[in-house]
C-alpha cells in the first residue's frame, strides 16, 4: 500500500532487534510501528528505543489498541492509526514525511 503513494519500504518486520538493526542502519525518515512486536514487553521502551537510537525518526503507531493512544503519544510516537485503516495510515504517513527533516 505505501509503495503505491512513492513511499520507499526499507523493511518488515516483528522483532524490535530487527527494528533497532534496520533503523541503526538506514536511517529511515519514519518508522510504522505496530504494539504488537516480538522482543519488547513495553511499548514505551520500544519508542524510547527508536528516539535513542535515530532522534529524527519519526514513530508512526497503527493499531488495533486505541485504548494505548495517549501513552503512544505521550512516549514520542509522532502520529497513532486506527488498524486497519490503511488509508488512514498512508496520509498519515505523507504528512509525517512532509513534515519532518531529513532522518539521522
Amino acid at each position: 500500500m505505501l509503495r503505491s503513494l512513492d513511499v520507499v519500504v526499507i523493511a518488515d518486520g516483528d522483532s524490535v532487534p530487527l527494528l533497532a538493526d534496520v533503523i541503526d542502519q538506514a536511517k529511515p525518515d519514519v518508522v510504522i510501528l505496530d504494539l504488537v512486536v516480538t522482543g519488547t514487553t513495553d511499548m514505551s521502551e520500544s519508542l524510547r528505543d527508536i528516539t535513542a537510537l535515530a532522534p529524527r525518526t519519526a514513530v508512526v503507531v497503527f493499531s488495533a489498541h486505541d485504548g494505548l493512544r495517549g501513552q503512544t503519544l505521550a512516549a514520542g510516537a509522532r502520529a497513532f492509526v486506527d488498524k486497519p485503516d490503511f488509508d488512514a495510515l498512508g496520509r498519515v504517513v505523507l504528512e509525517v514525511l512532509a513534515a519532518a527533516p531529513t532522518a539521522g
